[in-house]
């Protein structure tokens, strides 16, 4: 007789985990109770398949033809950089996209990397992102929180739940500082906010030929330190994700963010690369300012009767400068065309890969920088971590001047490059003026953009740029996720074929530090100075006229000035950006050290991988001791590094003896004593009698003080390298020796132990004077 399928004997129902009534008897009819109630579950569940309805669960499927999105984000990089903005860099192939699309003259962004990053990523003005300024630390309020918001939901979510395969590769910067270590919290990094797969450095900036702090999704890697170069790497890894892609899922759309490092600080390039710009900038800054800007009127970006502002404030004119200080201003530009150049060669990698795929007439590439040309650099400077540690003076600055760009330094242009790289704008990053916010925007997608080479007039801001991709796409900017903040941009697609279409708002606030603007209409307002501060005062631009800021007419129109600054406040309170933050510039990004609080104790039984800096003991500017127990002496090799050689504190063993430097290139500070073969523990102390700058520092070996020193000029600032335990890989931290130059006898624990007390306010105005101070001439 032919078995029913749908009952089971008394021994298939135990064997099977079936109890009760349903088991009784000669078979079993019905579903566990568990299987009927599975959350979800559409289907019917019998004693077997044979007898069973299936639910298959279907991913979704974006619509067909559904475009791929590659969103490519420069650093750091002005207005006029590119070729097809006025810059003589030559960019070929940024052109080339430039050429394949639009350009937009208006597209607006914050004043610095995190803010802009925040709105991009989400369609969210920065501060309700909850990145009003950097990711250092926490405020303590909604919109300085330097962490991305839960409820900002970002693109890579947006576009993975519309079934987009979502990649990212490059600078990320949009999570918390001390949230970037082996033990997160990894709530906002880039697999956690919806990418598939991501190749990212946090922090605002990296080492290009030897990084510490390079992830794959949520594990740090080490590069290869021969030939590596980031660029480079960034480009490899972007084209190396698209051909998996392709590959595996090319049956969906992809979305991919390409953020490049450069070209932010250190300016680091390949020899080569700067070698193709020797002489390229020796006719100076006041010459090639001028040439952009002529350029820019040739191309229709700004308009012909267009003047330049007079020279930002601490520019000298290039002919007061000495021979030897042209020399060494025109190489810091070449080192920053270089690193141009590099980017633009990836770019057209990457294009040449969509071409021979066939996926570049359906793909958009947008571009964009995050803000203008810094002026962190301020009369240039062959170590930027040098500047809040004395300076480098003249004569070392020629000394070493064939190592500028190179692994060697860590170096930053000066105020007179910055100010052409942001032609024609008056200031910089940071500020709220259009040197700080004027940037580069191209849009291509062959497919439905059918201009080529046009000009976009529309007022765009960052926050635009997500629901102008998502109605691109074919996607709603209504977010399906219960609690998730509504998208505060608007879609600029009907720009993309109608140059007379209306900007897709009217209206538009900016703040960054204290420093404020507001876009109304035809009209701008922006601040002379820092919120409630001597200086703060508003100037009016007719932008229809004045599209650079060069006639302030708030004396004549104070009636409008109210207006605009009704219009500020408003939207001020609706978007978390009170409290303003009042703080210098060097109190909010050493919040941390001046605030104190937190861990001051570490214990660390080696082996261990790399503390990043954001989470690792901050030892500079505060009392503090490394104590370290030996199991085995050894005979050479490093204790411990924290930082590298362009600022950072170590300790080794070599020939016989222990040395202790404190290394901010050109300043050295370092004591040393014999080494004990038998030696079972060594401390390292720094006492401060004076904070930040004046202590001493000592060696204790078993107990016994074997070196000291007294200084005035100890140091102060966050170490770009972190900290390691019996070697030092990437940036070493002395040129003493060759990394990793790994400890050759046993740590058996290492115990550290920070004074983590608030600085005061005549400690924080110590802190202050010795920023402000020139370098030394000794």
């Amino acid at each position: 007789m032919e078995r029913d399928p749908n009952k089971l004997s008394r021994r298939e129902a135990i064997a099977a985990g079936i109890t009760g009534s349903a088991a009784v008897g000669a078979g079993l009819t019905a579903a566990p109770a568990e299987a009927r109630d599975a959350a979800g579950f559409k289907g019917r569940i019998a004693p077997v398949m044979s007898a069973s309805t299936p639910d298959i669960r279907q991913e979704v499927v974006p619509a067909a033809d559904s475009p791929n999105v590659l969103l490519i984000i420069l650093d750091d990089v002005g207005f006029a950089d590119l070729g097809c903005y006025g810059g003589e860099i030559p960019t070929p192939n940024i052109d080339r996209l430039a050429a394949s699309g639009i350009r937009y003259t208006n597209f607006r962004t914050t004043g610095v990397c995190s803010a802009t990053r925040a709105s991009v990523m989400t369609g969210l003005n920065p501060h309700s992102a909850g990145i009003g300024w950097l990711t250092f630390s926490d405020s303590g309020y909604p919109g300085y929180r330097g962490d991305l918001a839960e409820d900002a939901e970002t693109m890579a979510e947006r576009f993975s739940e519309a079934g987009y395969c979502a990649y990212h590769v490059g600078k990320w910067h949009v999570n918390l500082a001390d949230t970037t270590n082996a033990a997160g919290p990894t709530r906002n990094w880039p697999s956690q906010r919806g990418y598939a797969r991501s190749y990212w450095f946090q922090g605002h900036s990296t080492d290009y030929f030897a990084p510490a702090q390079l992830y794959a999704g949520n594990e740090r890697i080490t590069p290869p330190v021969d030939g590596y170069y980031a660029t480079d790497d960034f480009t490899d890894k972007a084209l190396a994700f698209l051909r998996d892609h392709r590959a595996q899922r090319g049956d969906r759309p992809f979305l991919m963010t390409l953020a490049h490092p450069g070209a932010h600080s250190p300016l680091q390039a390949r020899r080569e690369d700067i070698a193709r710009f020797k002489g390229a900038y020796d006719a100076g800054w006041d010459v090639l300012r001028a040439a952009r800007l002529e350029r820019q009127k040739a191309m229709g970006l700004i308009p012909a009767d267009a003047v330049l502002p007079p020279a930002n404030p601490g520019v000298p004119r290039w002919d007061t400068l000495d021979p030897a200080q042209r020399r060494v201003q025109a190489r810091y530009m070449e080192v920053y065309a270089a690193m141009i150049a590099r980017i633009d060669d990836g770019v057209g990698r990457i294009l040449d890969a969509l071409d021979a795929s066939g996926d570049h007439d359906n793909t958009i590439v947008a571009l964009i920088s995050d803000n203008g040309g810094a002026p962190d650099g301020r009369g240039g400077t062959p170590n930027l971590l040098a500047m809040v540690n004395g300076g480098v003076t003249p004569a070392q600055v020629a000394e070493r001047l064939d190592e500028i760009g190179g692994p060697d330094s860590y170096p930053m242009y000066s105020l007179g490059w910055a100010s052409v790289s942001n032609t024609p704008f008056r200031l910089y990053k940071h500020d709220t003026h259009l040197g700080g916010i004027a940037d580069p925007l191209i849009l291509s997608w062959p497919k439905a953009i059918p201009a080529r080479g046009e000009l976009r007039g529309q007022f765009l801001h960052a926050i635009d740029l997500l629901p102008t991709l998502l109605d691109a796409a074919g996607l709603s900017a209504t977010s399906g996720r219960a609690g998730a903040k509504p998208i505060e941009g608007r879609s600029a697609r009907p720009s993309f074929t109608d140059r007379a279409a209306p900007d897709p708002r009217d209206r538009q606030y900016f703040e960054m530090g204290g420093l404020r603007a507001m876009r109304l209409g035809r009209w701008r307002i922006v601040s002379k100075g820092r919120f409630g501060l001597p200086g703060d005062a508003w100037e009016l631009y007719d932008t229809a006229t004045d599209p650079n800021e060069t006639r302030d007419l708030a004396a004549e129109r104070p009636d409008i000035v109210e207006r605009l600054d009704r219009a500020w406040m408003k939207e001020a309170q609706a978007h978390q950006v009170f409290p303003i933050d009042d703080r210098s510039l060097l109190e909010r990004s050493f919040a941390e050290l001046f605030r104190g609080g937190g861990k001051d104790r570490w214990s660390i039984i080696p082996p261990i991988d790399l503390i990043p800096e954001e989470s690792s003991p901050k030892l500079l500017g505060r009392d503090f001791e490394v104590e370290l127990t030996l199991a085995d002496a050894g005979r050479q090799g490093v204790l411990f590094a924290h930082g590298n050689q362009f600022l950072g504190a170590v300790a080794f063993v070599r020939d016989g003896r222990v040395r202790f430097e404190f290394r901010c290139d050109p300043h050295l500070i370092a004591l040393d004593a014999p080494w004990p073969a038998k030696a079972r523990s060594v401390r390292f102390v720094q006492r401060l009698s004076a904070r930040p700058r004046v202590g001493r520092l000592s060696i204790v070996i078993d107990g016994r003080e074997a070196a000291a020193l007294d200084s005035d000029r100890l140091l102060l600032g966050t170490p770009m390298q972190g900290l390691q335990i019996g070697r030092n890989d990437a940036v070493r931290a002395s040129p003493r020796y060759a990394a990793p130059f790994a400890f050759d006898g046993r740590i058996e624990r290492v115990e550290i132990r920070t004074d983590n007390k608030p600085y005061d306010a005549g400690e924080i105005a110590a802190a202050s004077r010795a920023y402000a101070a020139p370098a030394r001439k000794d």
